[in-house]
């Protein structure tokens, strides 16, 4: 005891820290557990596969780290005073878990985060889901609690009442402004084979983000591997993919590659029938990203991202081209990041990030020039982004950082070979942010304080956005969690976001004499861990929003000018349900929301179209058992869903009005319709089954896949829209439905 005192007293401690990683490729492993055999210290890896335990008095210790999936091991050390051991370690992937010594790392970010609404995604999870052609993350995220979709078919992003453009997403530190572009919404811009791993905040997001009202989606691509080189090909119905990794000179690299073939297989048909046909459209998508490590300090990886979508049309007249329209949107965006420890308690990123979202058509009518249209928008952002972390000791984190934006937006519409309007509009925005997160009370309560001061450069602005988080562990495997937060935007679209489809949008900056819209979460939560790999969570919400800058109901799909925006007000409040079991042979979740939506518009309130009462999600998949023949150990999967009608507009009667033609002998008269409320009435129930079987094969030597989609399995007719036709009498209400039979989808994966 008169020996532990002295220790104590001259503070004779030391502390080890490091990197984890898989040893099978070198991918970060993040939210590692590592504990210090036969005493209560311990850590955990950060989301950059960073850990450091401090304070550890000096002496020989077993070092344990675990991670699910991997075999865990154990390293003999000694600390020694006043020094810092470095320890970087590679994880082995196990054939068989060991339930008693591996922590999920959601399990250990449950433990040691003070965060809600917070929602990782594993590349399992995305491939996993049955979806349409392919595995989305777009499609993923929608199954979560808080996120409604509009139909069958939409990719866009409706996140606790928010519309799509209060989302920030991000792609290793790229700015993505529509990440749901490909063939009217239905694909996202990430190539599943590229994502490593995805985060939704879906409110009360920290400190460290900002410019958004609603959410957060953080998708970090794959590192690359840096043991060997690898690749994958993945053939399906309507896109292929190729993804190669390898290492290079202290360092590595992906690349990852998609293109659709609608136009190719259209052209193939067209050779064979000689039917005079085409489809001239397609979309690519290319990701890569490229480390090198010249230290153990630090690290530089450079990331790319150009996804487009192009359509190219031309009319014939006997043979002659007589019309061409050339119509061009999409993503591009480079980061270069630059990760450095600077001491074991002191640790940074420095990025910078150029990011473009463009729309350009262009319509030629070769016969009359004065008939020529171009149209372009673009959207182009420079960031500098630098985050840095102090751990202070176990019990006390600083996070600190700033950010500038500089984004330019351009646009112009030529028509009859004439400058119909041409407008440029620059935007600065200055921020930083410092949050702090103490254990009060070690294991049992932490709160998380945080501050963005905002500098917004049209009108010489200055913002203060607090955010508050607390967290309480009542048992060691259930927490009761409170945060809330304010939220500033500043750059959003003037193109309606309650449209039933959208290819691109149009984004502009809140002028100098707008006020900036902003919004307030508050956000309860409840979390219970049942073992390892269950959990539950109930998140009671509130948002409240001020100075929204909402289109008129008659501006759709089109751009106005920014002044013409309206402005209003609004709130949001629900209560979010999720149960989620992850094992080796089995995985699944349920998902519910309950949700109000409601904006305020010229005094009245009213639903938006997204304003989805109730929403169901059951995903659950399993490892097919070995007895059953030709799928023994395939994997099979199922989603289904519930989810009550969205809001809609109706005409409630139509008249005609009679008034004298002065041109003519009698009177005349034209129809005139009485409209409904706005979004007054609401569509039917919708629900849906769909089907995922996969599994393993060899070709060619080659470790592969195939599988199985069928959307829509019992051929639900959900109603995604009215409309009247009027050329009827008496008028015809008809109802259109995207998905009028089951959708069946096939394709195969080779690995190399």
């Amino acid at each position: 005891m008169y020996l532990i005192s002295l220790v104590i007293l001259f503070n004779a401690y030391g502390s080890v820290s490091g990197f984890v990683a898989d040893a099978s490729n070198g991918e970060r492993l993040v939210y590692t557990n590592i504990y210090l055999k036969n005493s209560t210290l311990g850590s955990a890896t950060n989301d950059k596969g960073y850990y450091i335990i401090h304070k550890i008095p000096q002496g020989s210790y077993e070092i344990v780290f675990s991670y699910v999936g991997y075999e865990s091991i154990t390293r003999e050390i000694f600390v020694e005073e006043n020094k810092n051991l470095t320890l970087n370690v590679e994880l082995k992937p196990s054939l068989i878990e060991v339930e008693e010594v591996t922590v999920s790392a959601e399990r250990t970010r449950f433990e040691r985060t003070v965060e809600v609404s917070h929602i990782m995604f594993t590349p399992r999870e995305i491939t996993s889901v049955p979806r349409l052609f392919e595995g989305d993350l777009i499609k993923t995220v929608q199954l979560m609690p808080g996120v409604v979709t509009m139909h069958d078919l939409s990719n866009k992003l409706h996140v606790r009442g928010g519309s799509p453009d209060e989302n920030l997403v991000l792609l290793d530190g790229i700015t993505v402004y529509n990440p749901s572009t490909h063939l009217g919404g239905l694909f996202s811009t990430f190539n599943p084979d590229a994502v490593g791993y995805a985060e939704l905040y879906a409110g009360g997001f920290p400190a460290q983000y900002g410019d958004r009202l609603s959410s957060v989606l953080s998708v970090n691509t794959k590192e690359g591997n840096s043991k060997e080189y690898t690749g994958a090909v993945s053939i399906g119905l309507i896109t292929s993919r190729l993804l190669l990794e390898g290492p290079i000179p202290r360092g590595n690299f992906i690349i990852s590659a998609r293109r659709s073939y609608f136009d190719a297989l259209v052209w193939l048909y067209d050779k064979f029938r000689s039917d005079d046909v085409s489809l001239p459209y397609y979309f690519y998508d290319f990701i890569a990203k490229v480390n090198f490590n010249p230290s153990q300090e630090n690290r530089f990886a450079i990331a790319g991202l150009a996804s487009t979508d192009i359509l190219s049309f031309q009319e014939l007249e006997a043979d002659v081209a007589e019309e061409k329209i050339d119509l061009e949107w999409g993503n591009r965006g480079l980061s270069l990041r630059w990760r450095r420890v600077f001491t074991p308690q002191f640790y940074g990123e420095i990025i910078g990030a150029w990011s473009n979202f463009l729309t350009h058509l262009r319509y030629e009518d070769l016969s009359d020039t004065a008939e020529n249209l171009n149209l372009y928008e673009d959207i182009i952002d420079y960031t500098i982004k630098c985050d840095f972390d102090y751990f202070w000791d176990e019990n006390l984190t600083m996070e600190f950082g700033i950010e500038g934006k500089h984004s330019h937006i351009g646009y112009n519409w030529d028509f009859v070979e004439e400058l119909f309007f041409e407008t440029e509009h620059d935007m600065n925005v200055l921020a930083t942010y410092i949050q702090s997160k103490l254990y009060l009370v070690p294991n049992i309560l932490s709160i998380q304080v945080g501050l963005r001061p905002i500098f917004y450069g049209e009108g010489n602005r200055f913002v203060l956005d607090p955010r508050f988080g607390i967290k309480y562990l009542v048992k060691p495997n259930t927490a009761v969690n409170f945060a809330v937060g304010k939220y500033s935007q500043f750059l959003l679209t003037i193109n309606s976001q309650e449209s039933y489809f959208s290819v691109f949008d149009f984004w502009r900056p809140v002028d100098a004499t707008q006020e900036i819209p902003t919004s307030y979460h508050a956000i309860a939560g409840f979390e219970q861990w049942f073992d390892e790999k269950t959990k539950f969570t109930i998140e009671p919400y509130y948002k409240k929003y001020y100075n929204l800058l909402i289109p008129t109901e008659d501006d759709i799909f089109f751009s106005t000018p920014t002044e013409s925006l309206q402005l209003g007000e609004g709130y949001a409040v629900g209560v979010d349900l999720f149960l989620k079991k992850t094992l080796k042979d089995v995985f699944g979740w349920i998902s519910y929301s309950l949700s109000f939506t409601k904006r305020k518009f010229q005094g009245n309130y009213y639903s938006p179209r997204y304003d989805r009462r109730h929403n169901l999600n059951i995903v659950f998949g399993f490892t097919i058992p070995r007895s059953i023949p030709l799928v023994r150990n395939g994997t099979l999967s199922a989603r289904l869903y519930f989810a009550t009608g969205l809001p809609y507009a109706q005409d409630l009667a139509r008249y005609r009005y009679y008034f004298w033609n002065p041109g003519g002998i009698a009177t005349d008269y034209e129809w005139a319709t009485i409209s409904g409320a706005r979004d007054a009435y609401r569509l039917p129930l919708s629900h849906r089954l769909d089907i995922h079987l996969e599994k393993n094969m060899r070709i060619f030597g080659l470790e592969g896949s195939w599988y199985v989609d069928v959307i829509n399995v019992y051929n639900r007719k959900n109603i995604a829209f009215y409309t009247v036709d009027y050329d009827e009498d008496p008028p015809e209400i008809r109802s259109y439905v995207l998905l009028r039979w089951p959708i069946p989808s096939f394709g195969f994966n080779l690995r190399f």
